[in-house]
C-alpha cells in the first residue's frame, strides 16, 4: 500500500511539474507575442521604400558610351526597384512588405510606365522612320516588362524584368556600335509625347472617379457610367478611404517613371529640341512632371471638395498631373510644326 501511495505521489508531483513548466512556457509565449509583432512591424518599415529622387543617377553598369540615355535610365530604374528594393507586388503573406498597398501600387505604376515606353521604343523611336523592322531586343524587352508584376513562381516577375533589362543593355550596345537604330527626328518625338499625354489623361480620369462622390452625378448621368466606373465611384472617405492610397501611388509611380525617362530623352533629343526652339518648354514640362512625381504622403486623404480639415491629396496630385499633361501636348504641337 505504501508503494502505491509513493507512486501516486510521484505521479502527482510529475504532473504538477509538467503543468508548471507548461504554465511558464505559456507565459513566455504570451510575453513574446508583442516582441515578435514589434519586430514584424520594424521589418516592414525597414523594407518600405518609395524612392522618388528627382536626381536619380544612371547605374554605371548600364551606361553605354554612344547609347541612349533614356534606355540607360529605364534599365537603372527597373534595376533599382527589383534588385535594390523589395519588389512588393509579388511578396507572399508572410513577408511584412506584402501588406504595403503604397509600395505595391507605386512599383506597379513604374513597371507600367517603363513597359509603355518600351513599346513606343520598339514600335516607333527604335526603328528607322517607323517603316523599318522592329528591333528584336526592344521588342523582346517590351514584352518582358509587361509580365504580371504579382507573379512569384518561376519564372517570377523579378526574373522576367531582369531579362528585360538585359535586352535593353544589348540594344544600347548595338546602338553604340552602329548596329541598331534610334530615329531621333522631331515627328517621332512629337508622336511619342502625344501618346504619353493621352496616357496621363487616361490616368487623370481614374483619379477623377476616386475624387468624385455619387452626389456629384445626377441619376441620369449615373446611367451612362460603366460597371467599372460605378465600382470605383464611392463617397469620399478622407484618411480611411482605401481607394485613395492605391490611386495616388499607382499614379505617382507612373509619373516618376515618365519623369526619369523623359528627362533622359531630353538629352537624347537635345539637338532636335534646340532646333525647334523648345528648350524652355521642355524644361517647364519637366518641372511640372517632377512636382507631380515627387509629391508624397504616407497617409493619403481623399477629402471632399471644400473640406476644411481633411485634404484632398488626389486633387493636388491631379492638378500637377494635368499641368504636365497640357505641357506635353503643347510640346508635341511645337515639335510637329
Amino acid at each position: 500500500m505504501g508503494a502505491v501511495t509513493r507512486f501516486a505521489g510521484r505521479m502527482r508531483d510529475g504532473i504538477a511539474g509538467r503543468l508548471g513548466n507548461l504554465h511558464i512556457a505559456i507565459r513566455w509565449g504570451l510575453a513574446a507575442v508583442p516582441l515578435l509583432l514589434l519586430l514584424y512591424v520594424g521589418a516592414f518599415f525597414l523594407q518600405y521604400r518609395i524612392d522618388d529622387s528627382p536626381d536619380l543617377q544612371a547605374n554605371p553598369k548600364f551606361a553605354v558610351t554612344g547609347g541612349s540615355k533614356a534606355v540607360t535610365m529605364a534599365a537603372t530604374l527597373m534595376d533599382l526597384e527589383i534588385n535594390h528594393t523589395e519588389w512588393a507586388p509579388n511578396r507572399l503573406w508572410y513577408n511584412p512588405i506584402a501588406y504595403s498597398s503604397n509600395m505595391k501600387n507605386y512599383q506597379q505604376g513604374i513597371q507600367y510606365a517603363v513597359a509603355r515606353w518600351a513599346v513606343e521604343m520598339a514600335d516607333m523611336l527604335g526603328r528607322e522612320r517607323g517603316s523599318g523592322e522592329a528591333d528584336v531586343d526592344l521588342n523582346t524587352a517590351s514584352g518582358l516588362f509587361k509580365y504580371d508584376p504579382t507573379a512569384w513562381l518561376l519564372p517570377s516577375a523579378v526574373t522576367k524584368y531582369d531579362e528585360g533589362i538585359a535586352h535593353l543593355v544589348a540594344y544600347n550596345q548595338r546602338l553604340a556600335n552602329g548596329q541598331a537604330k534610334y530615329d531621333k527626328i522631331a515627328s517621332n518625338l512629337s508622336l511619342f509625347l502625344d501618346r504619353i499625354s493621352k496616357d496621363l489623361g487616361s490616368q487623370s480620369a481614374a483619379l477623377e472617379l476616386t475624387v468624385l462622390s455619387p452626389d456629384d452625378f445626377t441619376p441620369e448621368e449615373k446611367q451612362h457610367l460603366t460597371d467599372s466606373e460605378r465600382a470605383t465611384l464611392s463617397s469620399n472617405g478622407g484618411y480611411f478611404d482605401s481607394r485613395a492610397g492605391a490611386a495616388f501611388y499607382a499614379t505617382k509611380g507612373r509619373l516618376y517613371a515618365y519623369y526619369v525617362i523623359l528627362k533622359a530623352i531630353g538629352e537624347d533629343y537635345s539637338d532636335v529640341i534646340a532646333a525647334k526652339h523648345a528648350e524652355e518648354h521642355w524644361a517647364n514640362m519637366l518641372v511640372s512632371l517632377r512636382s507631380a512625381a515627387t509629391f508624397s504622403k504616407f497617409f493619403v486623404a481623399n477629402g471632399a471638395a471644400g473640406a476644411y480639415f481633411t485634404p484632398s491629396d488626389l486633387s493636388t496630385q491631379g492638378f500637377h498631373l494635368l499641368r504636365a499633361d497640357k505641357q506635353l501636348a503643347e510640346l508635341a504641337d511645337i515639335l510637329n510644326k
